[in-house]
């Protein structure tokens, strides 16, 4: 039986941890080779679409922490990501993709992450901040 992979980090919500993201990836891929590459490199692009909105959208005045859980389930993959930014205003269910000549800068990270993976869910938590849910299999 092949061994279940979790991994998790909590640190500020800046560029250097949509490295640590990647880092994490890395692991994975070391201690699962029997992941195909393509659905570990899927579900890793999704997840750092949504820690780069964190980072991207937290307040310059407010510092914000993020969470990422990345674990292997029985049927694939989940990242539980959470954040202590300002709730988030967001469809996750439907997200619009821009139009084509505002595709250029920004706007596509929630309807990339819908399209890329099986679950994708957004709750906030009382005021505190954020949870997104991203599973694949």
């Amino acid at each position: 039986m092949t061994e279940p992979f979790r991994d998790a980090f909590r640190a500020p919500a800046d560029l250097e941890t949509i490295g640590r993201v990647h880092e994490s990836f890395e692991r994975l891929a070391e201690q699962r080779p029997d992941l195909p590459a393509q659905v570990r490199g899927a579900f890793e692009l999704a997840v750092v679409e949504v820690v780069t909105n964190v980072v991207t959208h937290s307040e310059d005045d407010r510092p914000v922490r993020v969470e990422l859980v990345i674990r292997t389930t029985t049927g694939g993959l989940e990242a539980i990501i959470t954040d202590d930014a300002p709730p988030a205003d967001v469809d996750v269910v439907d997200p619009a993709m821009p139009e084509a000549e505002d595709l250029a800068e920004s706007g596509r990270g929630l309807a990339l992450v819908t399209m890329l993976v099986d679950r994708f869910e957004h709750d906030t938590l009382d005021g505190t901040g954020n949870r997104w849910l991203l599973a694949l299999g």
